[in-house]
């Protein structure tokens, strides 16, 4: 079996144009796709193809966040790939979403055949103009041809996939000033069978300025995750995402952000400390959407790491204990007495509970915990953007006892809920 360390990528090198080598947020389109690759487990990229654009990705490759890369230009493909070894395959101007890219890498490596990628979204037929297209034999489970303009066409080739050397050698075959991905997948379907790997709006091909803004709203889209709250969702992302937009061009860091998101939401403590509920929640409420801009700078610059998705998160928990102690205070000065201290002692039990049962689930599966099984119950707004949402929701209202009952109770519950839905799980396994 092929080893990590062995899984190689083949950067296809095109003579699109000038836009490919323009920066979608401080990283060209061949940077990005070399850096979800490295995310993914390859390790080693040989370029081929146009022999300028080559040389001019290799170099770009050479410096920035790429340049501990094993990358080098190869003229003979098929002289590179050893007898047996299928290679990755990736095109230099075109954006792949991170999470495609990982995707792929794991889906296709379980095939015993060669796997292209390829949109069949009707819109993406209508969308890609410039994009080859694919068709496939009856039954669409292996590749009949390519083709820029071909008619009939199933689907619209990204330029990712997973080829075995019989592609360096049909790509040898042609005339070098018509070699293409396109033709060599032909050629290669003609000899092996090619299977489909379907994709849906993850890409985008970078061949005109107009492209370049078409991938730098995907890029900005990549950020958003499948396991967001509805508060985070529908309230803070496109507020988030349009800070995030403007601070990519300056020199801040993503724990720059981690840090004064975690002086607001201790900023948001003392002012309930202090008995002003409306600009408390306000600041808890800021110090919510500023917790996304952290991750959605880390993730398109690619910093993001695993030390860092542990400082964050002991930032937040420590951030939200001062925030209940502070609606604490608040609720105990306005007249509650000892239960506004009961309430608040299991606010803060409860907070912790919510991120250790997923972190254990983690730990013991394997695998993340998957929050958007948990179906209507992500209305309740027990996530940390639901919780922070509801201290605004105390400040407005003055109902600051009847919020923190409701955290107290609502994240045992919840908690509860996920043991026995883990439970389940482990007895269905």
């Amino acid at each position: 079996m092929e080893t990590p360390e062995r899984r190689r990528c083949v950067l296809f090198a095109t003579g699109s144009g000038p836009a490919q080598r323009t920066p979608i947020f401080t990283l060209r389109p061949v940077e990005r796709t070399v850096l979800a690759f490295l995310r993914a487990g390859v390790r080693e990229f040989l370029i081929t193809g146009d022999p300028e654009e080559a040389r001019w990705a290799y170099a770009a490759l050479q410096e920035g966040p790429c340049r501990h890369a094993r990358v080098r230009v190869v003229e003979n493909l098929a002289a590179a790939i050893g007898a047996g070894e299928r290679v990755f395959l990736a095109a230099t101007d075109v954006h792949y979403d991170r999470r495609l890219v990982v995707r792929f890498v794991e889906g296709a490596r379980s095939e015993a055949e060669s796997a292209v990628a390829v949109d069949y979204r009707a819109d993406a037929l209508a969308a890609h103009e410039g994009a080859p297209r694919a068709a496939f034999w009856p039954g669409g489970e292996t590749l009949r041809m390519c083709g820029e303009r071909l008619v009939g066409a199933d689907a619209v080739l990204t330029g990712l996939a997973l080829v075995t050397p019989g592609f360096a050698r049909a790509l040898v075959e042609e005339e070098p000033d018509k070699r293409s991905q396109g033709r060599a997948l032909t050629a290669l379907a003609q000899r092996e069978p090619v299977k489909p790997f379907a994709v849906a709006g993850l890409w985008q091909e970078v061949r005109d300025e107009d492209d370049v803004a078409v991938a730098r709203r995907k890029v900005l889209a990549g950020t958003v995750g499948v396991s967001d709250g509805i508060i985070s969702r529908y309230l803070n992302r496109p507020i988030s995402l349009r800070i995030t937009e403007r601070l990519l061009s300056s020199a801040v860091k993503p724990w720059h952000i981690s840090v004064a998101t975690f002086v607001w939401t201790l900023g948001a403590a003392l002012a309930f400390a202090l008995g002003h509920g409306l600009v408390g929640g306000l600041l808890a409420q800021f110090a919510s959407v500023l917790d996304g801009v952290d991750g959605e700078v880390a993730r398109i610059r690619y910093q993001d790491s695993p030390f860092a998705g542990v400082y964050d998160a002991i930032l937040d928990r420590v951030g939200e204990a001062w925030l209940i102690g502070g609606m604490t205070i608040w609720a105990w000065s306005m007249g509650a007495g000892q239960s506004a201290i009961a309430l608040g002692f299991g606010a803060v039990a409860g907070n912790s509970l919510s991120m250790l049962v997923k972190e254990k689930y983690g730990t013991q599966f394997r695998r993340r915990y998957a929050d958007e099984h948990e179906g209507r119950a992500r209305w309740l707004l027990l996530g940390r953007d639901g919780r922070l949402f509801l201290a605004l929701v105390a400040g407005v209202t003055g109902q600051v006892e009847v919020v923190l009952a409701y955290l107290a109770v609502g994240t045992h519950l919840q908690a509860g809920a996920r043991v026995l839905r883990i439970r389940s799980e482990a007895a269905g396994a």
